[in-house]
């Protein structure tokens, strides 16, 4: 899935600290399609709002950057009746295009035995 943040680069050339700010300021846009859907973790898995951080922001080729983020989730253990709270770390890849920033976000998808067949 492409995520796009519209933002005139005009040109710039933007260091990693540039795009933080620049990815910071539209997180909340972004935020939901990075998290995705946590049943891959657990049925009972549930995301801690405001919690997304990012950690890095790479080069990794011409216009095209890596950035690591991390997040809390929260997943009820019924049998031992808690809440376990954790820390998922997960990577993105972007690319700096003249209109801004376009995300390669992966689906991340349990999907139901019937969709494995």
């Amino acid at each position: 899935m492409k995520k796009f943040i519209p933002y005139p680069i005009n040109g710039e050339n933007l260091t990693p600290s540039d795009l933080l700010q620049i990815i910071e300021r539209y997180l909340s846009e972004i935020e939901e399609p990075l998290i995705g859907d946590l049943t891959y973790f657990s049925e009972n898995a549930r995301y801690e709002p405001n919690s997304l951080q990012i950690v890095s922001i790479a080069a990794i080729g011409e216009n095209c950057y890596s950035m690591d983020y991390q997040y809390r989730l929260t997943i009820f253990n019924g049998c031992l009746d808690i809440n376990a709270n954790e820390f998922s770390t997960q990577s993105v890849t972007f690319h700096v295009k003249p209109e801004g920033l376009e995300f390669d976000i992966i689906d991340l998808f349990k999907g139901s035995t019937a969709e494995e067949l």
